[in-house]
């Protein structure tokens, strides 16, 4: 029997959360496209509770949040250890993430306060690896502003925080994908929180997942630092068997509706920081891509640049990545642990059988 590689088509459990059926993703029932303005709290309400919230419930819910936005200053102690090590800046996260449930208060299967913690935690490594002030949320702000504000250090315009707001909804959840299905399996053991967002911290951080953002922007900067032609860039690559990354996806074979989404932002964000000779490269290399190989971006490709734009480092772009999804991993954890089924599937064995140990010792 030919088993599907990577559980390729597998179903193996259900959700109320979201769903890519017909290579549509729905948060709770609601295309993502109706979706992509919506407030980022909003979003986050609807997959926590598989509803909308009302107008009352979302000021207290956005409010609950940003009220959570805040680290102990023995916990900013420790990681400002932590951050400054030469690692990877996901190294960092995962070391930080199983930190804070350690130095974190009683409560820590609480979403909001872990997400929260999160948010701040990311923007926190960010300015600490770069010499800077770790900031403090500003309690009249809603989540994605003082989100950019923690990272950045400047308050950002309503078109930047529109900007981000739409970047991180896009980013909230994608069904059973490689982390949140790596959170549903820790999670099924009714392991803490913290440890399942440790597990999906890892798992986010590999370049067929989370990291092919970072590898994009390489690809960009290695194209224009060598002044080589895109189309001979790829072409060499994919002849050595390397993958174009932000290009394919299992599910999309038509085209990921959230890069559909993340190219127009991406080309408005370039012009207004002057990157618009990055989007042109991402323009040439994506008709090329489509030519050569009919396959369309991802959501990886055109965020990578937004990042950029943003003034943030390419090896902290799988952070970005990480603070958005953070949504839908707790939202998953938290519905996996009410299911209260363990995950323990099978294998085939394909290595030898009929050996003993004995005789094999004594032939050696």
């Amino acid at each position: 029997m030919k088993l599907p590689k990577g559980l390729d088509g597998v179903v193996v459990d259900q959700t109320k959360i979201s769903s890519t059926q017909n290579a549509v993703l729905t948060y709770a029932g609601y295309p993502i496209k109706e979706l992509q303005n919506a407030p980022f709290e909003e979003v986050v309400f609807l997959l926590w509770h598989t509803r909308l919230p009302s107008a009352d419930e979302l000021k207290a819910f956005r409010k609950l949040l940003v009220s959570k936005m805040v680290l102990p200053d023995e916990t900013i102690r420790l990681m400002t250890r932590i951050a400054k090590e030469p690692q990877h800046p996901m190294s960092i996260l995962r070391t930080t993430v199983s930190l804070l449930g350690t130095t974190n208060d009683v409560e820590r299967d609480d979403p909001p306060r872990i997400l929260g913690k999160m948010l701040t935690a990311i923007a926190a490594i960010i300015r600490i690896r770069d010499d800077q002030p770790v900031m403090h949320a500003n309690s009249d702000w809603g989540v994605v502003e003082n989100f950019i504000y923690l990272f950045s250090g400047e308050r950002p315009t309503a078109e930047r925080v529109a900007m981000f707001n739409t970047v991180m909804v896009l980013h909230a959840d994608h069904e059973f994908n490689a982390s949140t299905f790596t959170a549903r399996v820790v999670a099924s053991t009714k392991a803490d929180y913290y440890s399942c967002l440790t597990a999906a911290v890892c798992a986010l951080k590999g370049p067929l997942h989370g990291g092919a953002n970072e590898k994009v922007f390489k690809m960009l900067e290695t194209i224009r630092q060598t002044g080589q032609e895109p189309t001979a860039y790829v072409n060499d690559q994919m002849a050595k068997g390397r993958k174009i990354m932000g290009f394919g996806h299992r599910i999309y074979k038509n085209g990921d509706p959230r890069a559909t989404i993340l190219r127009e932002i991406a080309r408005q964000i370039a012009h207004e920081t002057d990157n618009d000779a990055y989007f042109a490269l991402q323009e040439q290399i994506r008709d090329y891509m489509f030519e050569k190989t009919h396959l369309h971006p991802n959501v990886d490709y055109y965020t990578a640049l937004i990042y950029h734009c943003f003034g943030l480092d390419k090896k902290t772009f799988t952070m970005m990545f990480a603070a958005c999804r953070t949504a839908g991993w707790l939202a998953h954890i938290t519905e996996q642990q009410a299911e209260g089924c363990l995950i323990r599937p099978s294998s085939e064995y394909v290595g030898q059988t009929n050996r003993h140990y004995r005789a094999d010792k004594e032939e050696m």
